[in-house]
């Protein structure tokens, strides 16, 4: 639920890189729904429960990315699967798939939180947005694996899944606005 810019009515205005982006709420709620499976109708409540105070900045967003991606990853080498059995360990998920696993997503979300702080520079480029939205598909997959599941609820993982839908759906069409 982020980006740099303001709602005006139906109406959001994105700066990535020199260039100006005006997108539609209609055109997100319909890439939201492509992307989340949601009925257009579920879509369109979404986007619309969404706020200008809900909007932070790309350079804030990659910040927030790469710093998480640093807990992970730390917490990923103070797994000891020799001397310690935990509890996320199942007869499915070893404790070395399940560090393999975390260490995936911290390189992942490191790796858009890079992405996300290109997006908020003045060199910027319709690549760079195709990237971040490669990037976005990427770490939602991530949040499929098994380890995932065993360490965050099922709300907190959907609500994850959503906000990055929606950071999808409003860079695609930013894309989809200036063809």
């Amino acid at each position: 639920m982020k980006g740099r810019g303001g709602i005006i009515g139906g109406i959001i205005t994105l700066v990535i890189g020199g260039a100006v982006f005006t997108v539609s709420k209609a055109d997100i709620a319909k890439n939201f729904s492509k992307d989340t499976g949601l009925s257009q109708e579920e879509s369109q409540q979404y986007v619309e429960n969404i706020t200008k105070d809900d909007l932070v900045s790309y350079d804030k967003l990659g910040s927030d990315f790469i710093s998480d991606s640093q807990d992970i990853l730390g917490l990923s080498r103070d797994i000891d699967c020799v001397n310690y059995t935990y509890e996320w360990e199942t007869n499915t998920l070893s404790c070395e798939v399940g560090k393999l696993q975390l260490i995936r997503i911290g390189n992942d979300e490191k790796e858009l939180g890079n992405a996300y702080t290109t997006l908020a520079s003045k060199s910027a480029s319709r690549e760079d947005i195709s990237s971040t939205i490669s990037l976005i598909d990427k770490l939602n997959t991530d949040f499929r694996l098994e380890i995932v599941s065993r360490i965050l609820d099922s709300k907190t993982i959907d609500e994850t899944r959503k906000t990055n839908s929606y950071n999808k759906a409003l860079l695609q069409s930013a894309l989809e606005s200036n063809k």
